[in-house]
Protein backbone atom coordinates (compact mmCIF):
# COMPACT_ATOMS: atom_id res chain seq x y z
CA UNK A 1 0.00 0.00 0.00
CA UNK A 2 2.77 2.09 0.84
CA UNK A 3 4.68 1.48 -2.63
CA UNK A 4 1.38 2.46 -4.41
CA UNK A 5 0.87 5.39 -2.88
CA UNK A 6 4.72 6.58 -3.27
CA UNK A 7 3.76 5.63 -6.78
CA UNK A 8 1.48 8.07 -6.49
CA UNK A 9 3.19 10.90 -5.51
CA UNK A 10 5.71 10.38 -7.93
CA UNK A 11 3.00 10.78 -11.08
CA UNK A 12 1.62 13.73 -9.62
CA UNK A 13 4.54 15.53 -8.95
CA UNK A 14 5.88 14.15 -12.23
CA UNK A 15 2.35 16.17 -14.08
CA UNK A 16 3.01 19.18 -11.87
CA UNK A 17 6.51 19.91 -12.88
CA UNK A 18 5.58 19.58 -16.58
CA UNK A 19 2.90 21.84 -16.60
CA UNK A 20 5.13 24.42 -14.41
CA UNK A 21 8.03 23.85 -17.26
CA UNK A 22 5.34 24.80 -19.53
CA UNK A 23 4.46 27.71 -18.34
CA UNK A 24 8.19 28.73 -17.82
CA UNK A 25 9.55 27.94 -21.15
CA UNK A 26 8.47 30.06 -24.27
CA UNK A 27 6.22 27.87 -26.51
CA UNK A 28 8.79 28.66 -29.53
CA UNK A 29 11.86 27.26 -27.32
CA UNK A 30 10.18 24.18 -26.75
CA UNK A 31 9.06 23.29 -30.32
CA UNK A 32 12.61 23.57 -30.62
CA UNK A 33 12.74 20.01 -30.48
CA UNK A 34 9.99 19.03 -33.23
CA UNK A 35 12.39 20.96 -35.04
CA UNK A 36 15.25 19.51 -34.81
CA UNK A 37 13.83 16.04 -34.89
CA UNK A 38 12.46 17.14 -38.49
CA UNK A 39 15.66 18.44 -39.63
CA UNK A 40 17.50 14.90 -38.90
CA UNK A 41 14.78 13.07 -40.37
CA UNK A 42 14.25 15.33 -43.66
CA UNK A 43 17.63 13.74 -46.04
CA UNK A 44 16.70 9.83 -45.16
CA UNK A 45 13.11 10.14 -45.23
CA UNK A 46 13.18 12.22 -48.55
CA UNK A 47 15.97 9.68 -50.17
CA UNK A 48 13.87 6.29 -48.75
CA UNK A 49 10.42 7.78 -50.15
CA UNK A 50 12.00 8.86 -53.81
CA UNK A 51 9.80 7.08 -56.52
CA UNK A 52 7.22 7.97 -59.39
CA UNK A 53 3.94 6.87 -57.91
CA UNK A 54 2.71 9.78 -56.42
CA UNK A 55 3.54 13.91 -57.62
CA UNK A 56 3.12 16.89 -55.57
CA UNK A 57 1.57 19.95 -56.84
CA UNK A 58 3.32 22.39 -55.14
CA UNK A 59 7.16 21.10 -55.11
CA UNK A 60 7.14 18.98 -58.48
CA UNK A 61 8.64 16.31 -56.40
CA UNK A 62 7.90 12.30 -57.40
CA UNK A 63 7.52 10.02 -54.28
CA UNK A 64 6.76 6.52 -53.86
CA UNK A 65 4.94 7.49 -50.47
CA UNK A 66 4.37 10.58 -48.14
CA UNK A 67 4.63 10.45 -44.89
CA UNK A 68 1.12 9.43 -43.02
CA UNK A 69 -0.53 11.23 -40.37
CA UNK A 70 -3.51 11.86 -38.58
CA UNK A 71 -4.72 11.10 -34.77
CA UNK A 72 -6.52 8.13 -33.62
CA UNK A 73 -8.86 9.66 -31.02
CA UNK A 74 -12.11 7.94 -30.48
CA UNK A 75 -14.14 10.81 -30.99
CA UNK A 76 -12.07 11.78 -34.69
CA UNK A 77 -12.84 7.75 -35.67
CA UNK A 78 -16.33 7.56 -34.35
CA UNK A 79 -17.66 10.66 -35.87
CA UNK A 80 -15.49 10.19 -39.17
CA UNK A 81 -13.43 13.47 -39.05
CA UNK A 82 -12.46 13.88 -42.69
CA UNK A 83 -8.65 14.15 -42.87
CA UNK A 84 -8.39 13.74 -39.32
CA UNK A 85 -7.80 10.03 -38.53
CA UNK A 86 -4.17 8.15 -39.32
CA UNK A 87 -3.91 7.62 -43.26
CA UNK A 88 -0.99 6.93 -45.44
CA UNK A 89 0.42 9.23 -47.68
CA UNK A 90 -0.33 12.91 -46.22
CA UNK A 91 2.61 15.22 -46.12
CA UNK A 92 5.31 15.53 -48.75
CA UNK A 93 8.64 14.84 -48.03
CA UNK A 94 10.43 17.74 -49.84
CA UNK A 95 8.07 20.75 -48.99
CA UNK A 96 5.83 19.40 -46.29
CA UNK A 97 2.50 20.30 -47.81
CA UNK A 98 -0.78 18.21 -46.84
CA UNK A 99 -3.43 16.68 -48.17
CA UNK A 100 -5.88 18.96 -47.57
CA UNK A 101 -3.61 21.86 -48.55
CA UNK A 102 -2.92 20.09 -52.16
CA UNK A 103 -6.58 19.56 -52.85
CA UNK A 104 -7.30 23.60 -52.32
CA UNK A 105 -4.34 24.80 -54.46
CA UNK A 106 -5.52 22.37 -57.44
CA UNK A 107 -9.01 24.13 -56.56
CA UNK A 108 -8.00 27.26 -57.04
CA UNK A 109 -5.56 26.87 -59.79
CA UNK A 110 -8.28 24.68 -61.69
CA UNK A 111 -11.70 26.18 -61.12
CA UNK A 112 -11.23 29.94 -60.01
CA UNK A 113 -9.19 32.58 -62.41
CA UNK A 114 -7.40 34.08 -59.76
CA UNK A 115 -3.69 33.23 -60.79
CA UNK A 116 -4.18 34.26 -64.44
CA UNK A 117 -6.38 37.46 -63.65
CA UNK A 118 -5.01 37.98 -60.18
CA UNK A 119 -6.90 40.41 -56.97
CA UNK A 120 -6.17 40.87 -53.68
CA UNK A 121 -5.97 37.92 -51.41
CA UNK A 122 -6.34 37.86 -47.84
CA UNK A 123 -4.68 34.31 -46.50
CA UNK A 124 -5.82 33.27 -43.12
CA UNK A 125 -3.54 31.37 -41.18
CA UNK A 126 -1.69 30.73 -44.20
CA UNK A 127 -0.15 27.11 -44.95
CA UNK A 128 3.43 27.51 -46.19
CA UNK A 129 2.80 26.26 -49.70
CA UNK A 130 -0.08 27.90 -50.34
CA UNK A 131 1.51 30.96 -49.43
CA UNK A 132 4.39 30.35 -51.95
CA UNK A 133 2.38 29.64 -54.76
CA UNK A 134 0.49 32.84 -54.07
CA UNK A 135 3.42 35.12 -53.32
CA UNK A 136 5.03 34.13 -56.56
CA UNK A 137 2.10 34.56 -58.96
CA UNK A 138 3.10 38.16 -60.34
CA UNK A 139 -0.97 39.22 -60.38
CA UNK A 140 -1.84 38.43 -56.88
CA UNK A 141 -1.37 41.28 -54.36
CA UNK A 142 -1.12 38.97 -51.15
CA UNK A 143 -1.62 39.46 -47.61
CA UNK A 144 -1.56 37.22 -44.57
CA UNK A 145 -2.97 37.23 -41.26
CA UNK A 146 -3.02 35.57 -37.93
CA UNK A 147 -3.62 36.10 -34.81
CA UNK A 148 -0.28 34.84 -33.81
CA UNK A 149 1.41 36.81 -36.35
CA UNK A 150 4.72 34.71 -36.24
CA UNK A 151 4.44 33.11 -39.81
CA UNK A 152 1.71 35.87 -41.23
CA UNK A 153 2.35 39.30 -42.63
CA UNK A 154 -0.39 41.14 -40.04
CA UNK A 155 -1.54 40.22 -36.85
CA UNK A 156 -4.78 40.12 -36.87
CA UNK A 157 -8.01 38.66 -34.74
CA UNK A 158 -10.57 37.05 -37.27
CA UNK A 159 -13.08 38.05 -34.79
CA UNK A 160 -12.42 41.78 -35.85
CA UNK A 161 -10.03 42.30 -38.68
CA UNK A 162 -8.35 45.59 -39.50
CA UNK A 163 -9.42 46.01 -42.88
CA UNK A 164 -11.40 48.35 -44.66
CA UNK A 165 -14.98 46.92 -46.08
CA UNK A 166 -15.09 45.46 -49.64
CA UNK A 167 -11.36 45.27 -50.06
CA UNK A 168 -10.37 41.60 -50.95
CA UNK A 169 -11.25 39.50 -53.67
CA UNK A 170 -10.92 35.92 -52.37
CA UNK A 171 -10.07 34.90 -48.77
CA UNK A 172 -8.40 32.02 -48.19
CA UNK A 173 -9.51 30.47 -44.28
CA UNK A 174 -8.33 26.71 -44.34
CA UNK A 175 -9.38 24.85 -40.59
CA UNK A 176 -9.77 27.77 -39.24
CA UNK A 177 -13.21 28.64 -37.73
CA UNK A 178 -12.69 25.74 -35.48
CA UNK A 179 -10.40 27.41 -33.21
CA UNK A 180 -12.35 30.51 -32.88
CA UNK A 181 -15.03 31.37 -29.67
CA UNK A 182 -17.81 32.89 -32.04
CA UNK A 183 -17.50 31.20 -35.64
CA UNK A 184 -20.38 33.05 -37.31
CA UNK A 185 -19.12 36.52 -36.20
CA UNK A 186 -15.52 35.07 -37.90
CA UNK A 187 -17.91 34.32 -41.03
CA UNK A 188 -19.19 37.67 -41.28
CA UNK A 189 -16.24 39.41 -40.76
CA UNK A 190 -14.55 37.61 -43.81
CA UNK A 191 -17.56 38.74 -45.77
CA UNK A 192 -17.12 42.31 -44.68
CA UNK A 193 -13.99 42.54 -45.74
CA UNK A 194 -14.74 40.65 -49.15
CA UNK A 195 -15.47 43.17 -52.10
CA UNK A 196 -19.25 42.45 -53.61
CA UNK A 197 -18.71 39.92 -56.51
CA UNK A 198 -15.59 38.50 -54.07
CA UNK A 199 -15.11 34.90 -53.22
CA UNK A 200 -14.03 33.12 -49.72
CA UNK A 201 -12.93 28.87 -49.54
CA UNK A 202 -13.74 28.54 -45.67
CA UNK A 203 -12.48 25.04 -44.81
CA UNK A 204 -13.18 23.09 -41.69
CA UNK A 205 -13.11 19.76 -40.29
CA UNK A 206 -16.20 17.92 -41.33
CA UNK A 207 -17.77 14.88 -39.30
CA UNK A 208 -19.49 12.41 -41.45
CA UNK A 209 -21.42 11.43 -39.13
CA UNK A 210 -22.75 14.22 -37.14
CA UNK A 211 -26.35 15.14 -38.38
CA UNK A 212 -25.35 18.57 -36.10
CA UNK A 213 -22.53 20.82 -35.12
CA UNK A 214 -21.37 20.25 -31.79
CA UNK A 215 -19.49 23.30 -29.75
CA UNK A 216 -18.39 24.60 -26.55
CA UNK A 217 -16.16 27.31 -26.08
CA UNK A 218 -16.63 27.49 -22.64
CA UNK A 219 -13.93 24.36 -22.52
CA UNK A 220 -10.72 25.43 -21.52
CA UNK A 221 -8.72 22.25 -20.46
CA UNK A 222 -6.93 20.91 -23.06
CA UNK A 223 -7.23 17.02 -22.64
CA UNK A 224 -11.59 17.99 -22.41
CA UNK A 225 -11.48 19.27 -25.77
CA UNK A 226 -9.08 16.27 -26.84
CA UNK A 227 -11.91 14.12 -25.59
CA UNK A 228 -14.29 15.91 -26.97
CA UNK A 229 -13.83 17.74 -30.36
CA UNK A 230 -10.38 15.80 -31.52
CA UNK A 231 -7.57 18.78 -30.77
CA UNK A 232 -6.54 20.77 -27.71
CA UNK A 233 -7.23 24.33 -29.42
CA UNK A 234 -10.78 23.11 -31.23
CA UNK A 235 -14.13 24.02 -30.00
CA UNK A 236 -16.16 22.44 -31.88
CA UNK A 237 -17.04 20.03 -34.30
CA UNK A 238 -18.65 20.21 -37.71
CA UNK A 239 -21.42 18.60 -39.63
CA UNK A 240 -22.08 18.57 -42.94
CA UNK A 241 -25.75 19.02 -42.24
CA UNK A 242 -25.44 22.82 -41.11
CA UNK A 243 -22.32 24.62 -41.80
CA UNK A 244 -23.30 25.38 -45.09
CA UNK A 245 -26.60 26.96 -43.43
CA UNK A 246 -24.53 28.86 -41.05
CA UNK A 247 -22.02 29.99 -43.75
CA UNK A 248 -25.74 30.99 -45.21
CA UNK A 249 -26.86 33.02 -42.50
CA UNK A 250 -23.51 35.33 -42.41
CA UNK A 251 -24.28 36.32 -46.36
CA UNK A 252 -22.54 33.71 -47.93
CA UNK A 253 -24.22 32.29 -51.37
CA UNK A 254 -22.52 28.96 -50.86
CA UNK A 255 -21.42 25.76 -53.26
CA UNK A 256 -20.83 22.75 -51.74
CA UNK A 257 -17.97 21.05 -54.05
CA UNK A 258 -16.81 17.54 -54.30
CA UNK A 259 -13.97 18.43 -56.10
CA UNK A 260 -11.80 15.07 -54.90
CA UNK A 261 -14.49 13.22 -56.64
CA UNK A 262 -14.17 15.63 -60.03
CA UNK A 263 -10.81 15.03 -60.48
CA UNK A 264 -11.31 11.21 -59.89
CA UNK A 265 -9.08 8.53 -58.28
CA UNK A 266 -6.13 8.57 -60.57
CA UNK A 267 -5.29 12.12 -60.06
CA UNK A 268 -6.13 11.69 -56.19
CA UNK A 269 -3.98 8.91 -55.94
CA UNK A 270 -1.23 10.69 -58.30
CA UNK A 271 -1.23 13.87 -55.86
CA UNK A 272 -1.83 12.04 -52.55
CA UNK A 273 -5.15 14.25 -52.24
CA UNK A 274 -7.65 14.21 -49.36
CA UNK A 275 -10.46 11.87 -50.85
CA UNK A 276 -13.79 13.10 -48.90
CA UNK A 277 -12.37 16.84 -48.45
CA UNK A 278 -15.52 19.46 -49.87
CA UNK A 279 -14.80 22.71 -50.85
CA UNK A 280 -16.58 25.15 -49.49
CA UNK A 281 -16.71 28.06 -52.32
CA UNK A 282 -18.68 30.96 -50.86
CA UNK A 283 -19.30 33.88 -53.04
CA UNK A 284 -20.22 37.65 -51.81
CA UNK A 285 -23.41 38.51 -54.20
CA UNK A 286 -22.66 41.23 -56.25
CA UNK A 287 -25.32 43.34 -54.82
CA UNK A 288 -24.74 43.09 -50.86
CA UNK A 289 -26.07 44.58 -48.01
CA UNK A 290 -22.92 45.55 -45.80
CA UNK A 291 -23.51 43.82 -42.33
Amino acid sequence: MKACRTRCVTVIDSTAVKQHLKRLIPKSVRLWRYTLYDMARYYPELLFSLGSGIECPFCGGHFRRLRPAGFAYPILVENRVVGATPRPNVVCPRCKSHDRERLLYLFIKNETRLLEEGGRVLHVAPEPQMRKALVRCGRVSYLSADLDATDAMVPADLLNMPFRDDWFDAVICNHVLEHVDDDRQGMREIRRVLKPGGWAILQVPIALALTRTIEDPSVKDESERIRRFGQRDHLRMYSPEDYPERLRESGFEVSIIPYAQKLGKELVARHALAGEEIIYFCGKPARSRRG
